[in-house]
């Protein structure tokens, strides 16, 4: 490895802001984590970041990176890209690129079967309420068993969020409970 390279993935996972992203990319080192799917692009500043790791680490011959998100459906209080912008800022990445516009449930519903395999999942906390409480149906049928789930929880107080890590089984489980909640209603 490069010296560029090894100061890059030290500043990603050691000192870039926001504190808690720093955790996503010390992941996708650790697990070498090809197969990425995030809910809730944002800026798309740590989608780019994602993938750039991904392509140094990973042990799958290419990068598959899927972006869900409401994209210009978003609430004029969340800024964050538009489809197009989104496309135009990850196209050069190399990687295999599929974005999703729509809520997480009704994005995980058309995307989930061609997301199989999938190494890692990173929840944005923009991304709350019931279409995402709905989505943790789909999510177990795209992870294999060293898939990792980080959710961002919301800071509080001024604080800055944190991530919070899911290991299959805990995603299975809080699939099962969000299911056995709708049909209990």
């Amino acid at each position: 490895m490069s010296a560029a390279r090894l100061i890059k993935y030290l500043h990603l996972a050691y000192f870039a802001k926001p504190v808690a992203d720093r955790l996503v990319y010390r992941t996708i080192r650790d697990t070498r984590a090809g197969h990425l799917v995030q809910i809730g692009v944002g800026s798309g500043q740590l989608a780019c970041n994602m993938i750039q790791l991904a392509a140094r680490y990973t042990s799958r011959t290419r990068v598959r990176f899927t972006g869900i998100d409401p994209f210009e459906m978003r609430p004029a209080a969340f800024p964050g890209l538009s489809l197009k912008e989104a496309y135009s800022c990850l196209a050069s990445s190399g990687a295999r690129l599929r974005l999703v516009p729509g809520d997480p449930f009704l994005a995980l519903a058309q995307a989930a079967n061609s997301l199989l395999d999938t190494d890692l999942v990173v929840i944005r906390a923009d991304q709350e309420g019931e279409a995402l409480e709905r989505a943790w149906f789909y999510l177990p049928r795209m992870l294999h068993e060293r898939s990792i789930v980080l959710v961002e929880e919301p800071g509080s107080g001024g604080r800055e969020g944190t991530y919070r890590a899911l290991d299959f089984p805990a995603v299975r489980r809080l699939a099962e409970t969000q299911t056995a909640r709708r049909r209990a209603a």
